[in-house]
């Protein structure tokens, strides 16, 4: 008895020690969505909105819920909320409205004072401070200058099936597989084909903040994620693919792409969620996100990405921490939903209503 006491004690001391040295460490911070306000647009048509100041449009937010748009501020006073028929295109700072023959469309400010004019036919698209048209016939598009007027075109020769910009490019996807970057003034600054496929369409492109990198989802038949690499050298800049991924699962849709600001991450929809990989050493993350990415977001502040997809009316928010981790998610049903961010909020739009969600580590 007195043996088995001897023996039993150290190991209870041995683990009283060993609890005390991990409980004595700090915990990984734990994310919680914390809900600030939510605000009701139904309620500012009736006039029971806060009284508007021309101040309060100066860090105004954008949202388009159906056939709705408008802008709130981060406190959560509404400072627009406008309905529109057809069709509509919108940014942080300026709003367009237009039909499927519009000759001409008013561009107008957040406080909805008109700031431009668009004078050629076409489906703009607003983002950041950039302004594009796309034409008919589906191969041809125009940067615009911020009154709206055609800054210069580019006319190709397939369907344009991709596109997107930075604050240094453009970079746009055909249906013959080929890749087209330029520059802000309109100067061809890459080209080239992905390749791999059998039929060798481009899905989805994105462009990094300098122009360096170009991410690309293509085919049908060998679909392959790529990423491209620009370098500068005495003869001209020459393109070099540095990161290619062969999709297990193949998608026939448009994909959402995206780098982060800092362009050491880039993030593709793939067909079992979000894929991620780091420019740095080129690892490849992937973390489950069931149906279609709809938007990627970067924080302000922290190193947080929001994703909003979507399967049957079912919306769902997801948080990726260290821009490759998963952190948490919220779903919801609704029949239209949109997210923004500014700083260190979150803002989800659902159907009638907006909120703030500040993200908290504990």
């Amino acid at each position: 008895m007195d043996k088995k006491v001897k023996i039993i004690a150290p190991i209870c001391i041995a683990f009283a020690i060993l609890y005390i040295i991990i409980a004595s460490k700090p915990l990984s911070p734990e994310i919680q969505f914390l809900p600030v306000w939510t605000i009701d647009l139904e309620a500012y048509t009736k006039g029971e909105g806060a009284e508007v100041l021309s101040e309060d449009f100066k860090n105004a937010v954008s949202f388009k819920l159906g056939q709705n748009l408008g802008y709130f501020t981060p406190e959560g006073k509404i400072l627009s909320y406008i309905t529109f028929p057809y069709k509509a295109t919108i940014s942080d700072n300026s709003y367009t409205l237009y039909g499927t023959s519009s000759q001409e469309m008013e561009i107008n400010s957040p406080s909805g004072s008109e700031i431009g004019k668009i004078s050629v036919t076409g489906f703009p698209y607003f983002t950041e401070d950039r302004k594009f048209i796309f034409l008919p016939g589906g191969s041809a598009f125009s940067k615009l200058n911020s009154d709206g007027s055609v800054a210069w075109t580019y006319e190709g020769f397939t369907p344009l099936t991709a596109f997107s910009s930075s604050k240094t490019g453009i970079v746009t996807g055909y249906a013959d597989g080929s890749v087209i970057a330029f520059d802000n003034e309109g100067n061809i600054a890459q080209q080239y084909q992905p390749g791999g496929s059998s039929y060798e369409v481009i899905l989805g492109a994105a462009i990094s903040e300098s122009s360096k990198y170009i991410a690309t989802l293509s085919g049908q038949g060998g679909q392959r994620f790529v990423i491209s690499k620009k370098t500068d050298a005495s003869y001209g800049s020459h393109t070099s693919i540095v990161f290619y991924k062969s999709m297990t699962e193949e998608l026939n849709r448009q994909v959402l792409i995206k780098f982060t600001k800092d362009e050491k991450k880039v993030f593709y929809n793939s067909a079992s969620g979000i894929g991620i990989v780091n420019t740095r050493n080129f690892k490849n993350t992937e973390i489950p996100i069931k149906g279609r990415i709809l938007s990627i977001l970067e924080s302000g502040c922290d190193n947080e990405i929001f994703i909003l997809s979507k399967e049957g009316k079912t919306y769902t928010v997801s948080t990726i921490e260290s821009f490759d981790a998963f952190a948490g998610s919220f779903s919801f049903d609704a029949e239209s939903a949109c997210i923004a961010v500014k700083d260190d909020s979150l803002f989800v739009g659902r159907d009638g209503k907006i909120s703030r969600i500040d993200i908290i580590h504990r």
